[in-house]
């Protein structure tokens, strides 16, 4: 949740709070109906919207447009705007944080999860339209609304009624019963999840052409930590604890390895970011349903650009998929600091 990246840090604090007022002035303005927002970078609110172009790069049916919890969109928002009435009481930015928070509350499926986009994007098979954990987005939501159902700041005071941080709660209970239930099962064994997942079956789902159905390295440690963050009931704890297991695994964790991306501005399709590094340990982005196995993806040869699919090589995937994505991370090793520190 990087909104305090937004805040204007110059003058004394009667200038900045000026110069934030101005901004959140004209993010209501980009504020939907429904009351989300798309995925802006905080220079689109250096102007207000003028009332014809789009405010969403993405629609629905009907041609309405949505809102998005991809990048970081309506949390970053709603905290900013948190902030802002919190120091001047104006409650325009209240209204605006209540609207977002009933936005994120009416996006939640019955099942718990939570969609890229809301309303439904077109096309009832759009991977925006299943439960999204990929790059975080659905783990970002349950933080913000636990946080305001504990009143956590800059979420206190009057900004939110005591009906929307009951509901708040609801919504987290229910987030954590879907995790729970989506958690994937490899030969009866718990692991952890999908970038993706079923709204109603709970099942992995693949995103675009080259995001495949896997178990998850990298979205998966952002879910074990919303977990551990909560009460620890028997079932949280095991399914955590499970969890772990798979990321401590000898097959799984890639020992004496590191991802080093290629040098910005570098051609060399030699490269291979994959590279032999004493103590360190990779883990990939994507593995196998059915098996410990790490793999990759270029984009689909019916894609077009066309590629090659799934390859157990990094360096067999075309080179616009081998460097325009991250395909592996050290991303077991801040979880097991914090939850070898807790006891797990």
């Amino acid at each position: 949740m990087n909104y305090t990246s937004w805040l204007s840090t110059s003058g004394d604090a009667a200038a900045k709070l000026a110069a934030d007022k101005a901004l959140a002035d004209n993010m209501l303005t980009w504020q939907m109906p429904h009351g989300g927002f798309y995925k802006n970078k905080k220079d689109i609110y250096h102007a207000p919207w003028n009332g014809t172009d789009a405010r969403s790069g993405w629609s629905g049916e009907d041609d309405v447009e949505l809102g998005t919890i991809d990048n970081d969109a309506t949390v970053t928002e709603l905290l900013f705007l948190a902030d802002v009435y919190r120091r001047s009481g104006d409650a325009r930015y209240r209204d605006g944080a209540r609207k977002a928070l009933d936005f994120l509350l009416t996006m939640q499926y019955r099942s718990g999860g939570f969609p890229q986009v809301y309303p439904a994007r077109a096309g009832s098979s759009s991977y925006s339209n299943y439960v999204t954990f990929n790059d975080n987005a659905m783990a970002r939501v349950m933080i913000l609304l636990d946080q305001i159902a504990k009143v956590a700041d800059p979420l206190g005071g009057d900004l939110f009624t005591d009906a929307q941080r009951s509901s708040a709660a609801a919504a987290v209970a229910q987030g954590i019963d879907f995790i729970l239930k989506a958690q994937i099962l490899q030969a009866g064994v718990k692991t952890v999840w999908c970038a993706q997942h079923d709204p109603v079956t709970y099942e992995p789902r693949g995103g675009r052409s080259y995001e495949l159905a896997s178990k998850s390295g990298k979205e998966s440690a952002g879910v074990i930590a919303f977990l551990m963050s909560q009460p620890q009931a028997a079932d949280v704890k095991e399914a955590v604890q499970a969890a772990i297991a798979w990321y401590k695994s000898s097959g799984v964790k890639v020992e004496d390895t590191a991802y080093v991306k290629r040098p910005s501005g570098s051609t060399d399709d030699s490269y291979n970011p994959i590279q032999a590094k004493a103590g360190s340990t990779m883990w990939y982005r994507f593995y196998d349903l059915d098996q410990d196995v790490g793999f990759f993806s270029g984009r689909l040869p019916t894609d077009d650009p066309p590629g090659v699919g799934k390859k157990y090589d990094i360096m067999e995937i075309e080179p616009e998929r081998r460097y325009g994505y991250e395909w592996g991370g050290s991303y077991g090793t801040k979880l097991f600091a914090y939850s070898d520190a807790v006891g797990y």
